[in-house]
């Protein structure tokens, strides 16, 4: 997902063994807070769309699964 407010937008870790993270970001007259929790809230989401997907995909797949089983026990 791209932004076109955004000019550059970049991460840098420190060091591995702080928990801290650099974030730059570069906009084009947007505030750099504004366009930030938009990211993320577009993340957030994207997150809860590939949850719900993978939920109901593992939901179909078991509702096929037993019913394949139920076809299998049932021919013998």
């Amino acid at each position: 997902m791209k932004n076109p407010d955004v000019e550059f937008c970049g991460y840098s870790v420190p060091h591995p063994s702080e928990n801290k993270i650099n974030i730059r970001i570069q906009t084009k007259g947007t505030s750099a807070t504004v366009i930030l929790k938009k990211g993320l809230e577009d993340l957030n989401s994207l997150c809860e769309h590939v949850l719900s997907t993978f939920k109901s995909s593992v939901k179909h797949y078991k509702k096929s699964q037993q019913h394949q089983e139920t076809m299998e026990v049932g021919s013998d």
